[in-house]
């Protein structure tokens, strides 16, 4: 890995700003989590806006949202890791 490569550096940089909105997952929601690779995320989003009869689909949609880039970079600190 070099220097440029921005995974080598993804330890060392600082956390991103809490609820920062992510205007493609804002839009597509739990769809959104399927599309980056977290697979979980999005299977628990859908099922809890399916299970609710859709009232509380406009609430997993904001989570998805506001916490998107939030949860893709744990996700990615979570791969890297050793334990």
């Amino acid at each position: 890995m070099s220097k440029d490569d921005p995974l080598a550096t993804l330890y060392h940089r600082p956390m991103p700003r809490r609820l920062s909105i992510n205007w493609a997952a804002l839009v597509l929601g739990p769809v959104w989590y399927f599309g980056a690779g977290l697979w979980v995320h999005g299977s628990i989003l859908l099922t809890i806006a399916f299970l609710s009869g859709g009232l509380l689909a406009p609430l997993a949609w904001f989570y998805a949202g506001f916490k998107a880039n939030e949860d893709l970079l744990d996700a990615r600190l979570m791969r890297r890791s050793v334990y």
